[in-house]
């Protein structure tokens, strides 16, 4: 084994906790659930388009939410609390575009407030999503041309960092902060999003933070539950938000040699596509693109699979209820079954594992992982197996990460794994055979 030393980056305690989870639920039931049909170009009409009094939900029921997600295997939840229409999903203070002008529970409801409680009845770490660059209501979207200097955009960043105080003050401890699209920095004229996290959630991991923020996640790239066959969890930018390039080694795979540790979170909606365009929303009469359990499956393998938190949308429905909890309950049964039967596993360190049976084995699943509390040091591996005619190669790649999950199929009497390059001694965690 080629071993080049060099310092390499760590996990904080909170990144390592939050990749130990690996499955979330992002959750949607806002202002666009009743309003499916209007197209995202003209969510910035929301207060004409979509008046706070069309929120009506009949039966809403963040327990049936919550239980639907335990039963995945979601060890995280995220609630888009402020959504681009810039409908706030509790009672705000600073505008009446809010869940208190809604005839829901007579203008005394607090979703959000509902969500913490049922995260903490079924042992689901709460987070929120909040979208700091696109508002419908106060007319922003900063994938436009703004002028941030403008009595307007200032007004507006002031709205922002009082609406987040008032989430991340009042509701307790988060654990996971949403930005979609990133923010703003603060020199370019954003709302102070370091400050903030720092006073109020200093412990959170943040999807796609501010680059002060130590404990960032980043996006892999796509919203189909698919990560790069090499997905490192290192990169040589410590945010993937506002001017970040597709291009760049903070998105997708990463970057083996990145000085900051950023791992990758997959999302993927419950539905193929719908009213907001990527499955993320609900909408009548499309229980046909709901996606089977069995290809949910497949995307956990090649999210989780690879080194990367798979989070999975929620489609509320207009009565305030997950309509395909059927789904989620399949597909966590279908997930806990690659694990249920192990034959055989070791770890340690060194370059080469050994995994030996009495007789042949039928293998569904090898599952490899590295302790990442000492970063990611394998650089190069192949596993290897013996199905009657001594060892033979069955899989190479770069990258293990947190944990590898490779698809075998096969009736075998050995299985080896072989680390051919590392930097630093490699620390394998667990080299497990799966009936």
């Amino acid at each position: 084994m080629v071993i080049t030393m060099r310092k390499i980056p760590l996990p904080t305690p909170r990144q390592e906790e939050w990749a130990d989870l690996e499955l979330g639920v992002i959750i949607h039931h806002c202002m666009e659930t009743y309003h499916p049909d209007i197209p995202i170009s003209q969510w910035k009409c929301s207060p004409d388009r979509m008046p706070a009094e069309s929120f009506a939900p009949t039966d809403e029921n963040t327990d049936q939410w919550l239980e639907a997600a335990s039963k995945l295997g979601a060890k995280y939840a995220v609630f888009v609390a402020n959504h681009v229409t810039g409908f706030s999903m509790w009672p705000t203070r600073e505008n009446s575009y809010s869940i208190a002008s809604s005839p829901y529970k007579d203008g005394g409801a607090d979703v959000v407030a509902d969500f913490i409680s049922s995260c903490k009845k079924y042992g689901i770490r709460p987070g929120l999503y909040y979208s700091t660059g696109c508002n419908g209501y106060y007319g922003i979207n900063d994938s436009e041309k703004q002028d941030y200097m403008s009595k307007k955009y200032r007004d507006y960043v002031a709205m922002v960092e009082r609406q987040l105080v008032e989430l991340w003050e009042n509701y307790g401890e988060l654990f996971e902060l949403w930005f979609d699209g990133g923010v703003i920095p603060k020199e370019l004229g954003g709302p102070d999003i370091p400050r903030l996290i720092e006073t109020y959630q200093p412990n959170a991991v943040c999807f796609q933070g501010p680059s002060e923020h130590t404990q960032n996640l980043r996006w892999v790239g796509n919203e189909r539950g698919l990560a790069p066959i090499d997905c490192w969890s290192t990169s040589n930018r410590n945010t993937c938000g506002f001017g970040g390039d597709e291009e760049d080694d903070v998105v997708g795979i990463g970057n083996p040699d990145g000085e900051y540790w950023i791992p990758a979170e997959t999302d993927m909606g419950n539905r193929r596509q719908n009213a907001f365009g990527g499955g993320w929303g609900w909408a009548k009469n499309e229980e046909s693109l709901v996606y089977p359990p069995e290809e949910l499956l497949a995307r956990y393998i090649t999210s989780v699979g690879r080194n990367s938190n798979l989070l999975i949308g929620m489609c509320i429905s207009q009565r305030g209820h997950f309509e395909d909890s059927w789904q989620f309950e399949r597909f966590g049964e279908l997930v806990a079954d690659i694990y249920k039967s192990p034959a055989a596993t070791t770890r340690g360190s060194g370059d080469e594992y050994v995994l030996r049976f009495d007789d042949f084995e039928p293998i569904r699943h090898i599952v490899l992982k590295e302790d990442i509390h000492y970063g990611e040091r394998v650089r190069e591996f192949t596993v290897e197996i013996d199905d009657g005619g001594g060892f033979k190669p069955c899989f190479y790649a770069h990258c293990i990460g947190h944990k590898r999950i490779i698809e075998l199929g096969a009736n075998v009497s050995a299985v080896r794994l072989k680390l051919s390059k590392a930097v630093d001694t490699p620390i394998i965690k667990e080299f497990t055979c799966y009936r």
